[in-house]
């Protein structure tokens, strides 16, 4: 190999060890392609689905700047909402020096059915949760997310 070839060849080596992995990215993303498995324990929403989008009877939610988790109370959940409306404040406080990062309230809701939504500060649906889920399984979700998330 000439003294020409060598800078030239290092030169390409360079690029391509920056550019496949930006590129195989890019094909798995395009493609749709998703890992086996899920780090959270909810379902997510798909993006750009907001807290308006979801069209609550006469309770407009709107984004407050805060973390928001909505539990979504219906007459098909007499034992399962009692026992999340309890537990709620408690699972706020469990989060210690994040639990002001997340606000909670409760919505009475026919059209989507009992469960527990999670929204980000700027108004965008992250999550939502059935009641059946142990109480663990959402605070160890709402741990990680405030502790990565520097928004809200």
């Amino acid at each position: 190999m000439s003294k020409k070839g060598y800078p030239r060849t290092v030169f390409w080596l360079v690029w391509a060890v920056a550019l496949l992995p930006l590129l195989g990215a890019s094909m798995a993303y395009f493609s749709g392609w998703r890992p086996a498995e899920q780090i959270t324990e909810g379902e997510l929403y798909p993006p750009g689905v907001t807290l308006a989008d979801l069209q609550l009877e006469n309770q407009p939610l709107t984004a407050e700047g805060n973390w928001q988790l909505i539990l979504l109370v219906d007459n098909t959940c007499a034992d399962e909402c009692r026992h999340w409306q309890t537990l709620l404040p408690n699972l706020q406080a469990s989060l210690g020096k994040d639990r002001d990062r997340l606000l909670w309230q409760e919505v009475d809701s026919s059209q989507l059915g009992a469960g527990l939504l999670l929204a980000d500060p700027r108004g965008f649906m992250v999550t939502r949760y059935s009641l059946s889920l142990p109480p663990k399984v959402v605070i160890k979700d709402l741990k990680r997310l405030l502790r990565i998330s520097k928004v809200g």
